[in-house]
C-alpha cells in the first residue's frame, strides 16, 4: 500500500490498540500483540483503500465500508503474514472483532474520525 491514512501514525495506533484491547477471547495471542496489532492496522488501512473508503492520497473516499468484508480481508492478511492452524485462525477472528472498536476509538480520540 503506497498511501496510508492521512494523519494516522500506524505505530502509535498499533501500540494504543495493543494496550487497550480486550484480550479475554484471544489472550493466547497476547505475547504477539505488537506484531499482530501492527499487521491489523496495516491490513485495515489497506482494506479502506481497497473498498474506496480512503482515496489514493489517504483522505476520505467515496467507497462503501463493509465490516464483514473488512474482517475477511484482515483475516486473510493475518494468515498470509502469520500462518495458523484452524484453532489459531479462530483466535485471529476474535482478535479482529476486539480490534475494530479500539481502532475506531483511536481514530476518534485523535480527530481522524467523526460520528
Amino acid at each position: 500500500m503506497a498511501a496510508g491514512m492521512l494523519g494516522l501514525d500506524a505505530a502509535d495506533c498499533a501500540a494504543y490498540i495493543a494496550k487497550r484491547l480486550d484480550w479475554k477471547r484471544c489472550g493466547e495471542l497476547r505475547p504477539e500483540a505488537g506484531a499482530l496489532c501492527a499487521a491489523l492496522v496495516d491490513a485495515h488501512v489497506a482494506y479502506l483503500h481497497a473498498c474506496g473508503a480512503l482515496d489514493d492520497d489517504g483522505d476520505t473516499g467515496e467507497g462503501d465500508y463493509d465490516e464483514d468484508e473488512a474482517v475477511e480481508f484482515m483475516l486473510d492478511a493475518l494468515l498470509k503474514r502469520f500462518p495458523a492452524n484452524e484453532e489459531k485462525a479462530g483466535r485471529y477472528c476474535a482478535l479482529i472483532d476486539a480490534f475494530l472498536p479500539v481502532f475506531d476509538d483511536y481514530l476518534l480520540t485523535h480527530g481522524l474520525l467523526s460520528l
